[in-house]
């Protein structure tokens, strides 16, 4: 029986690498090619954009916290600017020489104020000195007044101590007063050396609630 070379038809048949042509090299296998790693581009990308989303929001964040707050309006009944009443002046004080209308009876005036030591007859207690205060008293009723200087003028320092009136050394205006007429004379009280500042009343009558007051300093 003749054997024939094993063919394609064997199962055990094993072709056989062909013998390199004369002349050309014998290289080894290359490396199989490289798959793309396209699937970690596409991570590292989404993972960037996530980073830069959170230093997004962080930031908004932080400058809203900074914002200071916008003041607000109070609501209620609160005056608009235009309409805020403007502030009232308190009358001045009564000053030296201006005319004093005290009620329909009497017109005042405080002409002048001075410091005396005395006369040779007539002298203050030790650490005191005389206030002397020049005033006119016109009538402007209809009727005759009687001027006092006891009973209508006073003065007192600001504890509201009331000092005494010299009425021998002072030449005050005392007597019967015309209608429409005048009467001019100087008080004199005895104050401490030490204080300076007296406040001087007039009153026209006894319990009358008006009054006529100058503040007066030595």
């Amino acid at each position: 029986m003749q054997n024939n070379p094993p063919g394609s038809n064997d199962p055990t048949y094993t072709p056989q690498p062909y013998p390199p042509y004369p002349g050309q090299p014998l290289y080894p296998p290359g490396p199989p090619p490289k798959k793309r790693r396209t699937w970690l581009w596409i991570v590292l990308g989404v993972f960037a954009l996530a980073i830069l989303g959170c230093v997004g929001i962080l930031a908004e964040s932080s400058g809203a916290t900074n914002t200071p707050p916008q003041a607000t309006q109070a609501s209620g009944n609160t005056p608009a600017t235009g309409n805020t009443p403007a502030p009232t002046t308190a009358p001045a004080g009564n000053s030296i020489g201006k005319p004093v209308v005290v009620n329909a009876d009497w017109t005042v005036t405080l002409n002048s104020v001075k410091k005396s030591t005395g006369s040779e007859f007539d002298q203050p207690k030790a650490g005191n000195i005389y206030l002397v205060v020049n005033v006119t008293m016109q009538n402007t009723s209809g009727a005759t007044q009687n001027a006092s200087s006891i009973g209508q003028w006073s003065l007192k320092d600001s504890s509201g101590q009331t000092d005494t009136q010299d009425i021998t050394y002072g030449n005050g205006p005392d007597g019967t007063v015309a209608a429409n007429g005048k009467i001019r004379g100087n008080i004199a009280y005895e104050v401490p050396k030490s204080v300076h500042s007296f406040i001087l009343q007039f009153v026209p009558d006894i319990g009358s609630t008006d009054l006529a007051e100058w503040t007066v300093h030595i």
